[in-house]
């Protein structure tokens, strides 16, 4: 699948999924959701494309500048949350090992190491020392993310490093599902993102 339907499938299953009940998780949980649904494809710089590894480092950035930029306008506790749940050295000694797994895994051959549950339980762990709140967005993004490779022509290894690839070969990474699967994605995201943010603001 490509980069653009997996951030609109793990956006949608994060929200489905967590139903964020207050607006600093819905901003948290969209923004982390996104960044696991794509973390997994920065290993595609050591196979055809340089390109959509780019691509994918700058939709992590994107959604990192959109939570921030919320946090800076609208001022919903993140930054709070996030001092409040850890300490500095604990934080910068996660997102250490976090950057230092993904630059391991961004070496790695396609659809081997950033696509196994070792990589999920790996960065998940990483994120849950960091921003506890933030992990389950994080792992239900990443899940997304195996889940529709699987339906690839082209195996992933989810047991890494066991060598052998899991696919069910029901269709190509760019046809007809990946745009339904896109199309559907979006509708959801928005919609939840929207019914979610109604619900919040009645609430108060």
């Amino acid at each position: 699948m490509l980069g653009k339907t997996h951030m609109a499938v793990g956006v949608a299953a994060g929200l489905l999924v967590l139903q964020p009940k207050n607006l600093q998780e819905l901003i948290l949980g969209t923004g982390v959701s996104a960044i696991g649904s794509v973390i997994s494809d920065i290993d595609v710089g050591t196979s055809e494309s340089h390109k959509d590894a780019d691509k994918i480092i700058g939709m992590t950035i994107a959604a990192l500048i959109f939570m921030v930029a919320v946090e800076c306008i609208w001022h919903v506790g993140i930054y709070k949350k996030l001092m409040r749940d850890s300490s500095v050295p604990r934080e910068i000694i996660a997102a250490a090992i976090f950057l230092g797994i993904c630059a391991f895994g961004k070496e790695q051959s396609h659809r081997s190491f950033m696509h196994s549950i070792l990589a999920l339980v790996l960065l998940t762990g990483c994120v849950a020392i960091f921003l506890p709140l933030a992990a389950p967005y994080f792992e239900i993004g990443f899940l997304s993310h195996l889940s529709a490779d699987l339906l690839n022509r082209r195996g992933e290894r989810l047991l890494y490093p066991w060598k052998k690839g899991f696919c069910l070969r029901l269709c190509s990474s760019s046809g007809i599902v990946n745009k339904w699967m896109f199309q559907i994605g979006i509708l959801v995201s928005a919609g939840m993102f929207l019914l979610l943010l109604v619900n919040i603001c009645f609430q108060r």
